[in-house]
């Protein structure tokens, strides 16, 4: 909304607010009636949806006196970041917004990572420090290619390598603080990333498909048991033996599913601002017949048919449908006895199967290296495969001595 007042030199002021603006414009006319005429026009322009170009420019430009806030908001406004750091983003100015971006110093950035170790509230793990971190970074980069005249880099950038993991004087801080008492009595903790390397032991994967398929524990007085227990049982399969992302899985239609070609054509749920990306992936002869047997009993509704019912197609529903479909893994896991297992670590076992598999005559191994990257939906060299193959140690020593036996 616009309004306007005389100043005391005998201008006239025009003050525009609106929630599409990430902060008020102040405007100054030398009459009441232009102010008034152009404040009417700018409220009909904001009341349609529209921002004017030299409001949008203010936007754009602002000063080094501005708050943290209204530089986050103008750079959430862009539509640039990704849907990832959004969530950041709007955390971060609440937090931060009053910070004005003047003093954002190379000082006030190893203050600010340091506040999230040892902060009774935050005490966050090293990567939630880091991609905060990058997070305002990104934002801070692009203000500085918007803002005139300002002649500073961006500090954040200045920051050394491994700062958001705890070190020693870390550690010695946070005994002295819970020593001292930490206000509100919650102790602070040393953190650390926890990397996910867990694979299925032997025997794991039939007691989980055992447990799916009704058969009671000695000791528990009842059998998992739902209907779409069955559907749930080939959502398994399909991950542990494709490596598929949850999401790539349970969205898949039954035009996807080209068996008659032996591979699925996989949406991609890792994507760029919506962009839709597709890559194939074979169907390996354990699975064939699982998804065969599965199709059979489906009635075919076509090729855009779900062929999982965990997911009505409504595109707000997927992280719901995630979490959901998580937790009844865990629940499944649980009670087969794999202490320890998630969803996501099928996605690691898959990783190592692909690696690891065979030719069945040759002895050869299956894939070239270059191959299975793009198999698991990962760009050109990705460092994501050394995340992802977590090789047994016990297996490559039984390669080893297999190798040994033979001479």
């Amino acid at each position: 909304m616009a309004s306007v007042r005389e100043t005391r030199t005998g201008r006239f002021e025009l003050t525009i607010r609106n929630k599409l603006l990430p902060k008020p414009v102040y405007l100054t006319f030398e009459t009441r009636e232009e102010a008034d005429a152009y404040g009417k026009q700018v409220d009909m322009l904001l009341a349609a949806g529209v921002v004017p170009a030299d409001l949008a420019r203010t936007d754009a430009e602002p000063k080094p006196t501005e708050k943290l806030r209204y530089i986050i908001g103008a750079w959430m406004n862009t539509g640039q970041p990704a849907k990832s750091d959004m969530e950041i983003l709007r955390l971060l100015q609440i937090e931060l917004g009053k910070v004005l971006i003047a003093d954002i110093t190379y000082k006030w950035a190893e203050a600010w990572v340091k506040s999230m170790k040892l902060d009774a509230s935050k005490n966050y793990a090293p990567s939630t420090i880091r991609k905060r971190i990058g997070s305002l970074s990104r934002c801070f980069d692009w203000w500085l290619r918007q803002a005139d005249g300002v002649n500073f880099g961006n500090p954040l950038k200045l920051l050394p390598r491994g700062l958001a993991s705890y070190n020693g004087k870390d550690r010695e801080e946070i005994a002295q603080a819970n020593a001292a008492g930490v206000p509100g009595g919650q102790a602070l903790s040393v953190r650390v990333d926890v990397s996910r390397e867990r694979r299925l032991f032997p025997g794991e994967q039939e007691k989980i498909e055992r447990a799916m398929a009704g058969e009671k524990r000695p000791d528990r007085e009842r059998a998992l048991d739902a209907p779409d227990m069955p559907a749930l049982s080939v959502l398994f399969s399909l991950i542990v033996w494709t490596g598929l992302r949850l999401r790539e899985a349970y969205t898949l239609t039954r035009g996807q599913v080209q068996l008659d070609a032996l591979k699925l054509r996989v949406r991609t749920s890792k994507q760029w601002h919506g962009n839709v990306k597709w890559r194939e992936v074979p169907v390996r002869p354990e699975l064939l017949p699982v998804l065969r047997e599965y199709l059979e009993v489906l009635p075919n509704e076509g090729a855009e048919q779900l062929i999982f019912p965990f997911w009505d197609g409504d595109p707000d529903e997927m992280d719901r449908v995630s979490h959901k479909l998580s937790n009844r893994f865990r629940t499944v896991f649980a009670y087969a006895g794999c202490q320890g297992l998630a969803e996501h670590d099928l996605r690691h076992e898959a990783t190592c199967r692909w690696y690891e598999m065979r030719h069945p005559k040759t002895g050869d191994w299956m894939f070239r290296e270059v191959e299975i990257p793009g198999m698991m939906g990962w760009a050109p060299g990705s460092k994501m495969p050394q995340r992802y193959a977590s090789f047994r140690a016990e297996d490559l020593a039984a390669r080893m001595y297999a190798d040994v036996a033979s001479r």
